[in-house]
């Protein structure tokens, strides 16, 4: 495979590379209440749970990159990939303010992509951040726990199509 083309794959594990990145200075509690400064990324899910002892708990403070759904129109567009970023943060504070922290979280990532639409990996092309974006935060209380997310379209390249009668590209 060209390594000059992108793939899906590519932009998922450079947003949790870059995410994480723009996120490490957050600081939160984990679910033993201990002060935890970052937060950790995951591709598409949590992990699966192994143990008996393990619940989901144990993967607060995190933001999941996850794929959504992609588009393109015609011969010469580029992959739309839609991605949500969700991002769960535990917080037992007393002023019931989690939701700051992962609003603090929604507010990096956008002002990152609005600033700089590009997404790079060294020594290949870039991927490109459309315009639109969404964010959202919970709608119901889940106390200690609060969640958000952003929703974003990026531009993938896609292969060149070819003719197999001219052996060639169109």
């Amino acid at each position: 495979m060209n390594k000059d083309l992108m793939i899906v794959q590519d932009l998922q594990d450079a947003l949790v590379s870059e995410i994480t990145d723009l996120l490490s200075e957050t600081t939160s509690a984990n679910a033993e209440n201990e002060i935890v400064t970052g937060v950790t990324g995951y591709e598409q899910f949590l992990p699966v749970l192994r143990n008996d002892d393990d619940t989901p708990d144990m993967f607060f403070p995190y933001f999941i990159v996850r794929l959504d759904n992609g588009k393109t129109a015609d011969d010469n567009d580029l992959w739309n990939v839609r991605t949500d970023i969700l991002i769960g943060i535990h917080d037992e504070g007393n002023e019931n303010d989690g939701h700051k922290i992962v609003l603090n979280c929604i507010n990096r990532i956008i002002n990152r992509f609005s600033q700089e639409a590009t997404l790079g990996i060294p020594g290949r092309k870039a991927f490109r951040c459309q315009s639109e974006m969404e964010w959202a935060l919970q709608d119901e209380d889940t106390w200690p726990y609060f969640f958000g997310g952003v929703s974003l379209t990026f531009s993938v390249p896609k292969p060149t199509r070819r003719d197999p009668i001219t052996n060639g590209y169109c």
